[in-house]
């Protein structure tokens, strides 16, 4: 019998209940309030998206997969552990609960066998519990990751929930000692310590003092627990699920965009309340495990951006409402001030590369925060780094971001021995060029590349020249939406007014857009990368592989085409096609944990705030592992990766005759497609490479 049925355990069990349970709604009511007082956003989509929510859930929150990953396989282990017994022994701190009010209430006097089948199994969860809050205290004491804050928070919660399954297991072996059964075995840890108390010869009442002191210290331990959760980091397990049920299901390179922008007073985000309510669950689902950190290239080149750092950052600001919603602080209508909080550089330190929201194990979206956060200094403030701010311009008055650009729209066709047309709507694709596919030398030759490969192929295509204009990325990515929009919809007027229904694009960056974004805007295209349509037209036999290129490529995943849009295989697919060419890939750092070549975000024209250049650490990345596999070339997919790595590679090593040679994935196939038939500067040099290989295997 509980010690809570009689007087005067009675009335203490009511008041602890009802003022923890009081404690614990007040304070989770202030922060859902907050949540709710944010900006409207719609999560849940059609009702194919909200199936899928459903479905998925299990997967990702009581599967723990994305927490499960292989990298940090301890972490997920324990934490796996402490999560599955959490769950299972819900059940019997609801039937600990039941108990406290009458017994014929519990669950073990409703379900009967039932109940008792499972007593085996919560023991086991007891054991394990304990074991993965022992192998959590051996990180943080032993191991120290990092990644991990190392705060008594922490340390306070892991108490709580070892010290819930010791008094458990006490208060379980003493109730067993008093009130013996047929099947108290099944209990089985407790059943040891009960036979345990029993060959001490511990007297009748002296089990009964200490059944009813662990009962209560249970009790407590499980109220505070609850009490401290909301203002706890361990918040997650209350919003984790939600979260996860909420997270966003289209590609990750999507940008909401400011609806109504003509109407809107205010740009962006530059107070904490005017994130949405989703942003704000993120803030306190944060479990601050780091691993966003430690794949963030701006945190690992020593730049002021933490991802882990601004969620902290924001929930503190989002925490000072609540004290001002409760009355704490006299200030609580003052305006936070979250742009001084988070950090000017911080905000601009950021490559959108996606790496944090692939890491995130609870699907925390940090991207849309710092870009919400950019439009405000951008569109409210004109507050920006001096070379965002002439690229704007540039883009604004000009049509693409090149300043002082040598060449025209159509500049790249002269060096070709056919006529590219004007599209028209007879031709199957429009081939969009891209300012940087147009207007930067090096990146010429790669467009040149494609148009030969496409037209060998027999594809129609065509192009609009002087027409085109830039897809609007950058300045979407540079925080001025205003901008973006404006480029967006003249583009999309300008392909429909030509009956536009597929584009060919050779930049991930105008790719994610025009596919990702322009549906904002009604823009509905099929919309593909050059290495996805080669990779068709070589599976189905349009395009004649013959040429030899005994080679070693390194492949450098781009962040926009392989961790936004999941496009990893068709790149490596034509690479495995050239005869001879052998894959290789970058240690540690490749598809899903590829690591930004730091032209994102608009980096490609802001000049990094401090630390070590991204661009360095990538092309160091790249030169060691072809110093160890002998490979010569870098292989990309992004015009703006071969420029920084172009840039980058001779800063790491100094011997021309070392460095290794930057491609893109066409040149390489219009190599071994053409040979050097067709006059390419790009095939000669691809060749010769291969010749200077070939004699350094022999020497060696």
């Amino acid at each position: 019998m509980a010690p809570s049925t009689s007087f005067p355990g009675n009335i203490g069990f009511y008041l602890a209940l009802i003022t923890f349970f009081s404690l614990f709604l007040f304070l989770a009511g202030i922060r859902l309030a907050v949540m709710l007082r944010a900006k409207p956003e719609n999560r849940l989509g059609v009702v194919k998206d909200i199936y899928e929510r459903f479905v998925t859930l299990p997967k990702y929150f009581l599967g723990t997969r994305r927490l499960n990953r292989s990298r940090y396989w301890y972490a997920g282990l324990l934490h796996t552990m402490i999560f599955w017994g959490f769950l299972v022994l819900q059940i019997r701190t609801l039937n600990f609960l039941l108990d406290g009010f009458n017994e014929a209430a519990s669950f073990e006097s409703l379900l009967g066998p039932i109940y008792t089948a499972l007593l085996p199994v919560m023991e086991v969860f007891n054991v394990i519990v304990i074991v993965g809050v022992l192998l959590a205290a051996f990180q943080r004491i032993v191991i120290k990751p990092d990644r991990l804050t190392l705060n008594w928070d922490a340390w306070f919660i892991l108490f709580l929930t070892s010290f819930l399954m010791v008094t458990d297991i006490f208060t379980n072996s003493f109730a067993i000692f008093l009130h013996r059964g047929d099947q108290d075995y099944l209990s089985f840890v407790a059943f040891g310590l009960a036979n345990y108390w029993d060959l001490i010869g511990m007297s009748r009442s002296t089990a009964e003092a200490l059944h009813a002191s662990w009962w209560y210290l249970h009790l407590f331990d499980f109220l505070i627990f609850l009490a401290y959760l909301p203002i706890s980091k361990h918040s997650h397990i209350l919003t984790a699920p939600f979260n996860v049920f909420f997270r966003r299901l289209t590609s990750t390179g999507i940008l909401r965009p400011i609806k109504d922008i003509e109407e809107q007073e205010v740009f962006g985000v530059g107070k904490v309340q005017d994130f949405t309510w989703k942003q704000n669950m993120d803030f306190y689902t944060c479990t601050e495990c780091g691993r966003c950190e430690i794949n963030c290239p701006a945190f690992m080149t020593d730049k002021d951006l933490s991802p882990k750092k601004i969620m902290h950052d924001m929930r503190g600001l989002a925490e000072a409402q609540v004290k001002g919603a409760m009355g704490l602080t006299s200030n609580q209508d003052e305006p936070v001030k979250l742009i001084d909080a988070v950090g000017f550089d911080t905000i601009w330190d950021c490559v959108n590369c996606g790496a944090c929201q692939y890491e995130c194990p609870v699907f925390i979206e940090h991207i849309p925060a710092l870009m919400d956060m950019r439009r405000f200094l951008v569109m409210d403030e004109a507050n920006m780094p001096e070379t965002a701010a002439s690229t704007l311009m540039q883009l604004e008055q000009r049509g693409h971001p090149w300043p002082g650009a040598a060449f025209t729209r159509t500049s790249w066709m002269d060096e070709l021995d056919f006529k590219v047309p004007t599209f028209n709507g007879k031709q199957e694709y429009l081939f969009w060029v891209g300012c940087t596919g147009a207007l930067v030398e090096r990146n010429m030759k790669v467009t040149q590349a494609v148009a030969r490969l496409l037209k060998e192929a027999g594809v129609t295509f065509g192009c609009l020249g002087e027409e085109e204009t830039c897809s609007g990325d950058p300045a979407r990515r540079l925080g001025n939406e205003y901008l973006f929009q404006i480029q967006a919809q003249q583009n999309i007027e300008t392909w429909q007014g030509v009956n536009v229904q597929k584009v060919i694009t050779t930049c991930p960056h105008c790719f994610n857009s025009m596919k990702n974004e322009y549906p904002q805007f009604d823009g509905h295209f099929e919309v593909r990368h050059h290495t996805e349509v080669f990779a068709e037209l070589i599976a189905e036999g349009k395009l004649q592989v013959t040429e030899e290129l005994a080679q070693k490529v390194t492949y450098h995943d781009s962040c926009f085409l392989g961790r936004h849009n999941d496009i990893y295989e068709e790149p490596r697919d034509i690479i495995k096609a050239i005869p001879g060419a052998e894959l290789v890939e970058i240690p540690g750092h490749n598809r899903e944990q590829g690591f930004c070549c730091g032209a994102g975000g608009g980096h490609m024209w802001v000049e990094e705030s401090k630390g070590k250049r991204i661009n360095q650490v990538r092309s160091s990345q790249a030169q060691a592992c072809g110093e160890l596999c002998g490979s010569d070339i870098v292989a990309a997919n992004c015009p703006f990766c071969i420029q920084m790595f172009d840039d980058g590679i001779p800063s790491v090593e100094s011997d021309e005759e070392k460095r290794m040679k930057t491609y893109d994935v066409a040149e390489l196939l219009e190599q071994a497609v053409f040979g050097s038939k067709n006059g390419s500067d790009q095939a000669e040099a691809v060749e010769a490479a291969a010749v200077e290989n070939d004699s350094a295997e022999s020497e060696a």
